[in-house]
């Protein structure tokens, strides 16, 4: 069930919404206040093709890790979304200890953790869910300075309809 998404309705998503929201959502369960928060996102961003649930389950899961990688002493989340070419892109970056070189290339895996409490599905769930996107998930980490993942998802573009009703239609 993890490993496959559900089939789930797909429409225009509003990228400054899910951040807003999961944000919101994630400050329930991480204490945020000792986390120095720089949310940019690009004026005019265009909407992207999703399933909105979906996407906000990946973004709390990156801000929950992150926050949990920094951990008691804090640090700063960013949390940033513009246009390049065709595609939105959605940058998650923290502070916190970074990823070992040698780890950082299995973090997709199913069942891998670096936590001591982990599963290892999150964010193995995460790319299969921004794969069914039709989208891309990337990390680049350094020990001592941080860890950001970066979402590329295309730009949600609306074709004319064949329909008699005349109803544009989303492209799929």
């Amino acid at each position: 069930r993890f490993a496959k998404p559900a089939a789930a309705e797909f429409g225009p998503v509003d990228i400054r919404a899910i951040v807003e929201e999961s944000l919101a959502m994630a400050a329930y369960q991480v204490h945020l206040e000792r986390v120095e928060r720089q949310v940019a996102i690009q004026t005019n961003l265009p909407t992207v093709r999703g399933n909105q649930n979906q996407l906000q389950e990946v973004l709390v899961n990156l801000v929950l890790n992150a926050c949990q990688a920094m951990g008691q002493q804090g640090g700063r989340l960013e949390v940033g979304a513009a246009v390049v070419g065709q595609e939105v892109e959605l940058r998650v970056a923290d502070t916190g200890p970074g990823i070992p070189a040698g780890k950082l290339s299995r973090i997709f895996d199913p069942f891998f953790t670096t936590k001591q409490n982990g599963t290892g599905l999150g964010l193995f769930v995460n790319q299969r869910i921004i794969r069914s996107h039709g989208g891309s998930i990337d990390v680049r980490s350094t020990e001592g300075k941080g860890t950001t993942f970066t979402i590329r998802l295309p730009v949600f573009r609306q074709v004319p309809s064949t329909r008699l009703t005349g109803e544009p239609q989303p492209a799929r």
